[in-house]
């Protein structure tokens, strides 16, 4: 089978056992801060393992994109890859390892016809029952070995998370078992060459904390994961998994831009170069794809490492022009059928990638003769000082895997702390990662675990009848909340809407018979919306009956920036591209924040373009349409969904299609829509609500990554108030209509600028003139001239300028000057090539006479600055200036 008739061979044979097929999650993981990147199948599931959601059914299977920043210095070899496909299917409090294993072999010896003989089993160290679960399916016992969990046999979903004992399945490609080298215990090494771990089956029943300690999870569970391009390669039989049909065509592209057949057997370092490029180009399509950017931290950085890696090794293989997009466009070509995105969005990935290649070219030729200096100049400690390393990184754009490799050829080491240490020290922001939203951590785990229900009622209500179903106070639960308590309240229904997508939670007030309750935030835990906030009257016990009430005033803000946002998104992806995506945004009541990925900062006129489209739609007064539909349904109707929108069974698709209509008439569905997306937030009934909409910011958040800040509605007409105000006040200070000001301002401009050049001129001038007359003060000694002086200055300009116009005149000399510039002691002093040959350097004179008035100073030799706080004792550090240069002169 080729690679897409495994993958839909799988997916049918789960389907078949009852698997609902769930979509493959984006490679940005959905707020969860615990990985960079999606590294397998069931990233997207763990709310549902810890039991802080509810899944969409009980039995899953996908195929999940997945990348593996740790394999990247791996890539090259048979069988490494940083982006790969894992087929999996998944049980969540359904069936456990008998049904798991036996599903395993009948795929693979009934669907696939592998062959039994070959297939290796490992089971945890002390997992009798699996291993008797494999034994009943037939497998000798000689072919199942017991692992630890340090030869990888117990599962982790990261350092904190769902994990378990793991069963893998292993295929064996020699002809020999006896003799395959042997672990310290006597049994096999399943490490050597001949045998491919193809299927691991993670038996999910704890939750490992931060301390490692391991709790039961609310149920067992089963992850599996299967590698798609593994077991490609043992199905297709062939070498390695890069002459899998997907692959190989990839990797002919490579072959021809480089002008070189693969042949791993007569020329293993040109193969290795050939699929690290082939790797490489479609790992980085699907991370562009899926919104990451080349930039200097985080994913952007490992983006930029991946591309950067497989331009280098093009260039030891003799490529010396662009290659990479070819590669890249392969790469989409062989992947297009099973994601179609790819295809829709290939010239702006192809751009991308093309660029980061241009930028990087430029700066390889330089970095890598720097390299070779640098190598040269430490021939001794066949070392590269972890300095330099980062001098090659940061100024000339080497990457440190690049240096290391590089180095390593050549036979020497390089010192990563060494580098670790000076870039710690010189860029704070490399600490780890932000802005990633949580699954609520121990607070939603606290509020499933009580099995509360808490409906929602509020996207047409901003009131709901109910009852106190749970009060909390210092997070312990409680039966009563008195008087000026701060606590938190759940109901069995409310009106309010809990933070998410960025939209903030609603305020307002909770009623009951004996209290009223100020409701200050509303937030989702664990599945419950908790409302916090203080009793402000009487008293709240568990059991009322309650009134939520929304406020009016904080709901409308929302909802009208929160469908300015939906109309932004649109309007940018128009104008800008269809390669813009939403990365986050924060809705609230009285401005909002959007941001996106975009390479570079859009042009002025871009942005005016995208505020027009969107008050455009604003007066066009679109009515909005809800559908609740089966997530793959709204998805074929065109609905947008990123990777904050997580599958679920059914999902909220919000549309704006066309202009609002009569009340009584027809209503036509228009398959094209100005903006469709999926979005569980709060919006107008139409667009017309929104008023105005005014962008006031854009700005770089991260490599790629924008930040638009906007206003709508009386917000927004505020600003545009305050903005006439000050155009008519600039208008009766210059005496000119509004369309005169700039004008105006640029004559004002220019005219300031002359004034300068004359004021500067006039220094200049009295500058020479005091330098003439300061050169006649000079103390002849030991046949340099010596001049130690107090001078008015209004400026450093000025001070330097009468300093060179005495060094002018003078053949042989040492010059100190000192001044008063803003209260603030200055000092300056010049050596000719000569003096400082004699010993008398001016940075030492400036140390030492800078210390006297509170300060210091530093510079070259031959010129050098100093100062301090205390103007009184300038005259004091003149003479120690004095002193200094006769003691060096030998005139003291």
């Amino acid at each position: 089978m080729i690679v897409e008739e495994l993958r839909n061979a799988f997916l049918a044979f789960f389907e078949a056992r009852d698997h609902r097929r769930i979509p493959s999650a984006s490679l940005v993981p959905y707020g969860d801060p615990s990985l960079l990147f999606t590294s397998a199948g069931m990233v997207q599931f763990k709310p549902y393992f810890l039991g802080l959601e509810a899944p969409p059914a009980a039995r899953l299977t996908s195929v999940q994109k997945c990348f593996r920043a740790t394999d990247i210095e791996s890539v090259g070899d048979d069988s490494h890859l940083t982006f790969f496909e894992m087929l999996g299917n998944f049980s969540l409090g359904d069936y456990f390892k008998a049904e798991a294993i036996e599903a395993a072999l009948g795929f693979l010896v009934g669907v696939l016809e592998l062959d039994f003989e070959r297939l290796w089993v490992t089971v945890y160290t002390d997992d009798d029952e699996a291993f008797e679960l494999w034994r009943g399916q037939g497998v000798p016992a000689e072919r199942i070995l017991r692992y630890s969990a340090e030869l990888g046999n117990y599962w982790y979903s990261g350092d904190t998370g769902p994990c378990g004992p793991c069963s893998e399945l292993h295929y064996y490609f020699g002809d020999d078992p006896a003799s395959e080298p042997r672990l310290p215990d006597g049994q096999i090494d399943l490490e050597s060459p001949n045998f491919l771990e193809v299927w691991n089956l993670v038996f999910m029943a704890f939750d490992r904390a931060a301390d490692g300690s391991l709790t039961p999870l609310p149920s067992q569970n089963i992850d599996t994961g299967v590698g798609l391009e593994r077991l490609a390669w043992v199905q297709q039989d062939v070498r390695s998994v890069y002459e899998t049909d997907q692959l190989r065509s990839i990797l002919a592209s490579a072959e021809a831009a480089a002008g070189i057949a693969y042949d791993p057997d007569g020329a293993p370092a040109e193969a290795s170069a050939l699929r690290t490029i082939t790797e490489h180009a479609r790992a980085a399509a699907f991370l562009i794809h899926d919104g990451v950017l080349p930039g200097n931290e985080g994913r952007g950085y490992v983006l930029r490492r991946v591309l950067r890696r497989a331009i280098y090794f093009g260039y030891t293989i003799g490529l010396r022009d662009p290659f990479i997009e070819g590669v890249i466009e392969a790469a989409i070509d062989a992947s297009k059928s099973a994601h179609r995105g790819l295809d829709e969005q290939r010239a702006f990935i192809v751009r991308v990638a093309g660029d980061e290649e241009r930028r990087f070219q430029a700066a390889l030729t330089r970095g890598i003769e720097l390299l070779d200096g640098v190598i040269e100049r430490e021939a001794a400690a066949q070392r590269v000082p972890g300095r330099e390393m980062f001098t090659l990184y940061d100024t000339h754009g080497l990457p440190p895997e690049l240096t290391r490799e590089l180095a390593a050829a050549r036979c020497f080491e390089v010192s990563v702390a060494g580098f670790v240490g000076v870039r710690a020290a010189q860029r704070e922001r490399s600490r780890g990662e932000t802005g990633f939203s949580d699954y609520g951590g121990d607070e939603a785990e606290r509020f499933a675990a009580l099995g509360l229900d808490s409906a929602f009622l509020g996207y047409e209500a901003l009131e709901a009848q109910s009852a106190v179903v749970a009060l909390f106070a210092d997070g312990e639960r409680v039966d009563r909340l008195e008087a000026g308590a701060e606590g938190e309240v759940v109901l069995g229904a409310t009106a309010f809407y809990a933070e998410a997508g960025g939209q903030v939670g609603d305020r307002g007030e909770i009623i009951t018979g004996s209290g009223r309750f100020r409701v200050d935030d509303t937030q989702p835990l664990g599945g419950v919306h908790v409302h916090r906030g203080e009793v402000v009257e009487g008293a709240l016990a568990e059991g009322e009956a309650a009134e939520a009430r929304v406020d009016p005033v904080w709901r409308a803000g929302s909802r009208r920036n929160h469908t300015a946002t939906h109309l932004l998104h649109a309007a940018l992806r128009e104008v800008l591209g269809q390669h813009v995506r939403q990365a986050g945004s924060l809705v609230a009541p009285d401005h909002l924040r959007f941001d996106y990925t975009h390479p570079q900062a859009p042009a002025a006129a871009e942005l005016r373009e995208a505020q027009r489209l969107v008050n455009a739609k604003i007066r066009d007064d679109i009515a909005q349409e809800t559908f609740i539909l089966p997530y793959e349904e709204a998805i074929d109707r065109g609905a947008i969904a990123f990777f904050e929108d997580r599958y679920t069974s059914e999902v909220r698709m919000v549309e704006y299609c066309e202009a609002r209509v009569a009340p009584g008439a027809a209503h036509r569905h228009t398959p094209a829509c100005f903006s469709r997306e999926l979005c569980g937030g709060t919006h107008l009934h139409s667009t017309g609500g929104v008023g105005n909409f005014v962008i006031t910011g854009d700005s770089s958040i991260g490599a790629g990554l924008r930040r638009i800040e906007a206003l709508t509605g009386p917000e927004a007409e505020r600003h545009i108030e305050e903005r006439l105000e000050l155009v008519d006040d600039l208008s009766q200070r210059f005496k000119a209509p509004p369309a005169e000001i700039a004008g105006r301002i640029d004559a004002l401009e220019e005219q300031l600028a002359d004034e300068r050049r004359r004021a500067q001129a006039q220094s200049a001038s009295r500058a020479a003139g005091v330098a003439e007359e300061l050169a006649d003060q000079a103390e002849h000694l030991n046949g340099v001239q010596l001049l130690v002086a107090v001078v008015e200055a209004d400026s450093a300009d000025a001070l330097r300028g009468m300093a060179d116009r005495l060094r002018e005149r003078m053949d042989s000399a040492f010059v100190t000057l000192g001044a008063v510039i803003g209260d603030r002691p200055q000092l300056l002093a010049l050596a000719t090539d000569d003096v400082v040959e004699r010993g008398l350097r001016a940075d030492e004179v400036v140390k030492a006479a800078g210390a006297v008035v509170g300060g210091g100073g530093g510079g070259r030799p031959g010129r050098a600055r100093g100062g301090g706080r205390d103007a009184s004792r300038l005259g004091e550090a003149l003479e120690a200036a004095r002193a200094l240069a006769r003691e060096r002169l030998g005139g003291a």
